[in-house]
């Protein structure tokens, strides 16, 4: 866990989960994310866990007879609440690969999260009746894992759809405008961006051209000889911390106390 230097028990704090891919860690994952390095300076309590197994993975679509990984993240935000003073409007999360899958599968079964942001997958999760977090992905379109354009995904038997499909789909559920504002936030990358979602919701897909499965501008992303410059440069970690910093949660439950205020003085 990392946490703001100048930390104050007085305010309320952004939480952020990091979660790593198929067979990594969360030291492996900070390595690639730097998540615990860059969102503390800009306010953010950052937890990077580790998941079950050999090899480690997170347990999604949700195997019963494997790791209760959903319990796990709602036991710690629970616990994280009592030891921090958190805002319960403001917690999130995001992964890569894997973590990614696991990350977009979370937040729809849990309503105590803003928004997610996927990496290096594009997870078709679909949340209940009137929850719409706001949803954020990049994923770029060389990566031979997790196929942009869709197909089977490695080591799996079930093909996945295309990434533009599933993003669209996110913003047909969440009742955004149809037509997305196209950007380019960095040389090679292309955003869409589907806005007047409910509950001031927002659908974002940043399309990393030529980018691998790598996290781009991870240290492996910059040594990789078959991503594209995109791949190498592009500031993915700063663009979701932007992404989670735009987008609050609805008014929180009273059913979460604990988390909503904090104990003052930590």
């Amino acid at each position: 866990m990392s946490i703001p230097t100048h930390y104050d028990g007085r305010r309320a704090y952004p939480l952020l989960f990091d979660f790593h891919g198929f067979k990594a860690d969360g030291v492996l994952e900070e390595q690639r994310s730097r998540m615990g390095a860059v969102g503390p300076a800009r306010g953010f309590l950052v937890v990077t866990p580790d998941a079950l197994g050999v090899p480690t993975r997170w347990n999604t679509p949700g195997d019963p007879v494997k790791a209760d990984d959903l319990g796990f993240v709602d036991a710690l935000l629970t616990d994280l609440g009592g030891r921090f003073c958190l805002d319960a409007r403001r917690v999130y999360a995001t992964g890569h690969s894997n973590g990614a899958e696991f990350a977009a599968a979370l937040v729809c079964h849990s309503g105590r999260f803003a928004a997610v942001a996927m990496v290096s997958s594009t997870s078709e999760a679909r949340c209940p009746a009137g929850r719409a977090p706001a949803t954020m992905a990049v994923h770029g379109t060389a990566d031979p894992s997790v196929p942009y354009d869709g197909g089977l995904v490695v080591g799996a038997t079930v093909p996945v759809p295309a990434a533009p499909v599933v993003m669209r789909g996110y913003a047909g559920r969440y009742g955004c405008d149809p037509l997305p504002a196209s950007t380019q936030p960095a040389a090679g990358v292309v955003a869409l961006r589907f806005t007047g979602c409910a509950a001031g919701s927002e659908v974002l897909f940043d399309t990393v051209v030529g980018g691998t499965h790598f996290w781009p501008s991870s240290p492996e992303a910059r040594r990789d000889p078959h991503t594209s410059a995109a791949g190498r440069t592009f500031d993915a970690t700063g663009a979701i911390l932007d992404f989670f910093t735009a987008h609050r949660a609805p008014a929180p439950s009273t059913t979460r106390p604990t988390l909503a205020a904090g104990p003052a003085g930590q």
